[in-house]
């Protein structure tokens, strides 16, 4: 798509100009503000797959309410959110019980400063949760990535840190490397400016899912201090490499190098011990986010008790003569173990907890439906698009840019942020399923007949279920 949004026909351009009038005058509000304050406010996330040809579309649409699956805009309409808070509402927008924990909390006042109980029940039933040892809060995912880092390398006295080509690890700089050939390993170069060679210098990229990879890894496993993977990784979710993971999983415990798993998207959205459940592979140290926040804003390490030791010294107790151990490594932060985050991880785990597996196994059923109704759809009517998906987590993919596809399903409804993945959450029905299906067939149908996707002219689609006369669907 991306060649045809750079240098379109007449048919295309006349499309274009449609597109642009219809959802600008929906979203005249959202454009107004991502105007009024650009001048003030440095936001990355407003330019992502900027073209000149598109340019009058490219801006957030701004929500003024929420609840469950629902979003409303500042405009009015309302919309199926399948974004969820970029993964983190497994349980949708204001989950009542969520509400009701933090409410009654904050009625007694924000108590910042002094810790409250709930830090050690959260902490107790991460534990119990995932059947690591020991567990330490943070601030946010790349927060976690970044101590957790730490962690290893003062555990194993070494100093390399191995990723994979296509993880995302947050966005601290020894992560923000890519690899380029170098003999008999890849050398790490930045992948921007601002971050120095020297941030990436003990960082080795390699390719995930590859036996290659495990070679380099016992060339150079004197200096590896951990192995670091998304266990699926986040922009590929269908790399799901369960042999190679349980090859790392044996190479390092031969070596004595830290496995860590990154389970920000994974933790708790597939299974109820996050991917090293559905892949029957424990981790030494994994790192956690997202979904345990329920949308307050969190991170957290799990581990083994020798390694997580690092942080405090290790366990002891009074009335005796046991003592934290000197050797620690520096840990801080104003707002780490935050009240409100804290109380918003205990609902959420104790939430899951109560719940079972049943919660993530009727989830992932309602997502394979979903992925499995789109991708009968997309190979009968010959789209060059497909859904890929683990567990809740799902993309569409297509060789070229998905700009104008997003556009489309924001004018069907469907409240989408390009190029990122997106989510089903325990308050999507099957109705929303149904309705999200209908508008990702009558967008492409439509770019179709715009002239910018290849293949007939579709005839007009039956619904996928009982569910166009939704709110949102008047666009």
């Amino acid at each position: 798509m991306d060649h045809l949004v750079i240098s379109p026909d007449e048919r295309q351009r006349a499309h274009l100009a449609d597109l642009a009038d219809r959802y600008t005058r929906r979203t005249a509000n959202s454009k107004r503000l991502a105007q009024r304050y650009r001048r003030f406010l440095a936001d990355p996330r407003a330019v992502v797959g900027f073209h000149s040809a598109t340019k009058e579309l490219l801006y957030p649409i701004a929500a003024r309410r929420t609840r469950g699956a629902v979003l409303e805009d500042v405009d009015g309409n309302t919309y199926v959110d399948i974004t969820m808070g970029h993964g983190t509402l497994l349980f949708g927008h204001e989950p009542q019980f969520l509400t009701d924990a933090v409410n009654a909390y904050l009625a007694d006042g924000m108590r910042l400063g002094p810790r409250g109980e709930e830090t050690g029940q959260a902490a107790e039933l991460l534990c119990e949760m995932t059947g690591l040892d020991r567990v330490t809060f943070v601030t946010s995912g790349t927060e976690a990535n970044s101590g957790a880092f730490r962690l290893a390398r003062a555990f194993t006295g070494r100093t390399v840190i191995v990723t994979f080509e296509g993880s995302y690890h947050g966005h601290f700089d020894p992560v923000l490397g890519r690899p380029v050939p170098d003999g008999a390993a890849p050398r790490t170069v930045p992948i921007s400016a601002g971050i120095p060679d020297s941030a990436v210098s003990e960082s080795l990229v390699l390719t995930y899912g590859d036996e290659a990879s495990l070679e380099v890894i016992r060339r150079h496993a004197d200096r590896v201090a951990a192995v670091v993977v998304e266990p699926v990784p986040s922009r590929h979710p269908e790399r799901q490499p369960v042999e190679f993971v349980r090859a790392l999983r044996e190479l390092c415990d031969r070596h004595g190098i830290v496995l860590m798993f990154d389970e920000m998207l994974t933790g708790f959205r597939p299974h109820p011990q996050g991917a090293q459940g559905v892949f029957g592979v424990r981790a030494d140290l994994a790192t956690y986010g997202k979904v345990i926040g329920g949308g307050y804003p969190i991170g957290a390490i799990a581990g083994r008790a020798d390694i997580m030791d690092w942080i405090d010294g290790g366990f002891w107790q009074y009335g005796d003569d046991s003592a934290p151990r000197d050797d620690t490594i520096f840990f801080a932060g104003t707002y780490i173990q935050h009240p409100v985050s804290m109380v918003a991880a205990r609902t959420v785990l104790t939430w899951l907890r109560d719940q079972g597996p049943g919660l993530q196994q009727q989830l992932n059923a309602r997502t394979d439906r979903f992925a499995g109704t789109l991708n009968d759809f997309l190979a009968a009517e010959e789209f060059p698009l497909r859904v890929q998906h683990f567990g809740s987590l799902f993309r569409l993919v297509h060789r070229g840019d998905l700009e104008l596809l997003f556009k489309h399903m924001i004018l069907e409804g469907v409240h989408v942020w390009d190029r990122r993945n997106l989510f089903l959450c325990t308050a999507h029905t099957e109705a929303d399923v149904d309705f999200v299906i209908d508008a990702v067939r009558n967008s492409l149908s439509d770019l179709r007949r715009g002239g910018f996707l290849p293949g007939r002219a579709a005839a007009v689609l039956e619904p996928a279920g009982e569910c166009n006369s939704r709110p949102g669907n008047h666009g």
